[in-house]
Parts: structure tokens; C-alpha cells; sequence
């Protein structure tokens, strides 16, 4: 890559994981108002497909659905959203936030392991380098905030149930890039991926519900609906940038978003929340930028 080129995956990397790290703090605001977590990520991810469906659209790619484009919506839809963020918005209740939140950091790592495994890319020791030191400062971020004072050894099971999320999110980034269908366009899969995911998560909310796991399946919803249509138009800018950045960055690239989404934490606990953080959490985020620019500067190691 040449001139500006070389940095588009880095400006896609922070776009991403700008918009969809909000995910996260606004629905601890949606937690406030009584809304379900679950219910509240399916609609989400609904309305972000529809706002997906307009940008498609007004950019001129909107077209029939392409052979196998349905199929990879089906299978990343479930691995990218559904299966990774149901797990852990199901887990936080009963797990605490902080254990799950270290345990979604590892996906990074996860993707580079398979990555090499299946022979995706052949092993780069500044590239692994990168990614442990971004993996650390993330690390750092989340015990100087308490992270680990919930470890409980009564909740080890779900600790363990709490793996699902890393491993979900590997297994999404590498499929995207290994399942991308030929010929097919980064927006209109963002929009299939995103609507294939809603359903689950709405099934997931009702059967919640229903066994009295959580409150009502649409409580809150008379006061929190701005919070739903705010996701919705976040999420749906987030998976725009997002499928491009799977387009040219790759999986192992992509993969950062998760150190991205934590540092978007940070930033909100900050400014919206009022929070005082530790000299600690700044040389973290230091970590962080470190590790995504020597992955960034090393580049894609060649097949």
C-alpha cells in the first residue's frame, strides 16, 4: 500500500471501533431505563441493518442478494453479533462486568492463533508483538478499575460460559474473510450480517423472559426507545467502516477493534460519567496505540 492507502485500515480500525464500541455504555444507559439487554441488542441490530439498508442504497450499491451471500449473513451474523454480545450481556448479571470484559479482549489473540493455525497468514513476530502489548495495556485498563474484585470463585462456571464471547468473535473475524462471498460488496453483506443477527437475540430476550431469567421482554421500552434508535444509526455507521476494514485489513487486523472498544469505555466513563481514572489507565491507552501502530506499520505479512 502507497500514500494515504497504507493508513486507510487504521482510520477504518478507529471509525469502527468508535461507533460500535458504543454499544457497550449506551446500554448501561438502556439497563437504567429497565430495557433488556437482550431485547435492546436485537433491535439494535434491526434498526442498524435498516440504517445500513439507506447507506446502501444512497451509495448506489443496493442489488439482489448475491449466491452465498445469504449463507455468510446466516453464519457471521451469528458469530460477529449474536452469539458474542447475547452471551455477554446474558453473562454480566450473574458474572459481574469486569471478568467477561477481560475475557472479550482475548479475541485478538484468538484470531491471530487460528489465523496461523489454518495458514491464513504465515506467523510475524511484530505483528504477534503488537497485538500482546495492545492485549496488555487492555489488561491494565481493567484492573486499575476493579476489574478483577469480582473474581469470585462461585462464579467460576460462568467465567468459563463467558469464553463463549472471545471465541465467537475469532471464529466471526476469520469466516468473514475466508466466507466472503466473490464478487459481493462490503455494505450489503453489513446489512445481511446485521439482520440475520437481530432474530436470535429477540428469540433469546423472549425465552429471557418467559423462564423469568429477566424482567419483561419490551420493559423500558416506553422510555429507553431513543436509546434503541441511537444504537441503531451507531451500530449501523460502525458495521459500514467495519465490513471495509475486514475488506482491506484482514482478520487479524480487524480483530483490535476489541482493544478500540475498550479505550471507547474509557473515553465515555470520562466525559459522560464524570470518572477520575488513574495515571495508570493513560500509560494503558499508551499500550493500546503502541500495539495497534506496530501492527499497523509492520503491515500484512504475505501468503
Amino acid at each position: 500500500m502507497t500514500g494515504w492507502r497504507r493508513f486507510e485500515p487504521l482510520i477504518l480500525l478507529f471509525a469502527a471501533g468508535g461507533f460500535v464500541g458504543l454499544i457497550f455504555p449506551l446500554a448501561k444507559l438502556a439497563g437504567q431505563h429497565g430495557l433488556s439487554p437482550l431485547t435492546y441488542a436485537g433491535l439494535s441490530a434491526a434498526g442498524a441493518s435498516i440504517v445500513l439498508s439507506v447507506i446502501t442504497g444512497l451509495s448506489g450499491e443496493s442489488s439482489a442478494i448475491r449466491r452465498g451471500e445469504l449463507r455468510y449473513a446466516l453464519i457471521a451474523g451469528q458469530f460477529t453479533f449474536a452469539i458474542p454480545f447475547g452471551t455477554l450481556v446474558a453473562i454480566i448479571p450473574l458474572a459481574g462486568s469486569g471478568i467477561p470484559a477481560i475475557l472479550q479482549s482475548l479475541a485478538p489473540l484468538l484470531t491471530l492463533g487460528i489465523v496461523y493455525a489454518i495458514g491464513f497468514e504465515r506467523p510475524s513476530l511484530w505483528r504477534s508483538l503488537g497485538l500482546a502489548i495492545g492485549f496488555a495495556g487492555v489488561l491494565l485498563i481493567l484492573f486499575s478499575r476493579g476489574a478483577g474484585s469480582d473474581a469470585e470463585a462461585g462464579k467460576l462456571i460462568w467465567y468459563l460460559v463467558a469464553l463463549v464471547t472471545p471465541f465467537s468473535l475469532a471464529i466471526g473475524n476469520v469466516y468473514r474473510s475466508t466466507g466472503w462471498p466473490g464478487g459481493s460488496k462490503p455494505l450489503p453483506l453489513a446489512r445481511l450480517t446485521l439482520a440475520a443477527a437481530a432474530p436470535g437475540l429477540l428469540l433469546l430476550a423472549a425465552v429471557f423472559s418467559y423462564t423469568g431469567l429477566s424482567g419483561p421482554m419490551f420493559g423500558g421500552l416506553g422510555t429507553g426507545w431513543h436509546l434503541v434508535l441511537l444504537q441503531s444509526l451507531f451500530t449501523g455507521i460502525g458495521y459500514a467502516f467495519f465490513f471495509r476494514l475486514q475488506q482491506v485489513g484482514g482478520p487479524v487486523y480487524l480483530s483490535q477493534i476489541s482493544y478500540v472498544n475498550t479505550g471507547v469505555g474509557v473515553i465515555f466513563a470520562v466525559a459522560a460519567f464524570g470518572e477520575i481514572l488513574p495515571a495508570m489507565v493513560w500509560i494503558a491507552v499508551a499500550c493500546i496505540f503502541a500495539g495497534i501502530a506496530l501492527v499497523t506499520l509492520t503491515g500484512k505479512p504475505e501468503n
